[in-house]
């Protein structure tokens, strides 16, 4: 089944390195706020209208910058959209929520080396996961911090239904 992804990532307002810096000197920076969800949003509802093309952000990280693409949609039958928020979005179908807390993700994140880790660092993602298990009750899939376990939730987590 031909699949495609849109990461969060390139969603986010200001380019990645900048977005950490407002972080570091404020926390009150980290928020759903923080991303372009409508822009996502428009990007999944022409993809479930059956575009062909979809005209998107893409974070060049290393630059620091953001710059737009065309991503073929056309032929794929499945469109995920990963990231922090979104399992707010109201154009998905099935919302799939990873169990995981900051402390669980570290060794991901200290593989990529991308961010200095320090006492401000776990501050920053400690607030964010105050914001983003309040979601879990949004998913119609639960998967354990372990990748073990899924649990389907029997009723409709939409916000918008």
């Amino acid at each position: 089944m031909a699949t495609g992804i849109l990461q969060m990532d390139d969603y986010f307002i200001f380019p990645s390195k900048t977005c950490h810096e407002m972080r570091t000197k404020n926390v009150d920076q980290v928020g759903m706020f923080e991303a372009r969800l409508d822009f996502l949003e428009c990007n999944l509802r022409s993809f479930k209208q059956g575009a062909e093309d979809i005209y998107k952000p893409l974070s060049l990280y290393a630059e620091n910058r953001f710059t737009t693409e065309v991503k073929e949609v056309g032929d794929l039958r499945v469109l995920i959209a990963e990231g922090t928020y979104t399992t707010t979005l109201r154009f998905i179908d099935c919302h799939v929520f990873l169990d995981r807390n900051y402390e669980d993700t570290l060794p991901d994140r200290l593989k990529r080396a991308r961010d200095i880790f320090d006492d401000r660092m776990k501050e920053i993602l400690l607030r964010e996961h105050k914001i983003i298990r309040e979601h879990k009750k949004l998913a119609t899939i639960v998967i354990d911090k372990d990748f073990t376990d899924i649990e389907l939730q029997r009723h409709n987590p939409s916000p918008w239904a």
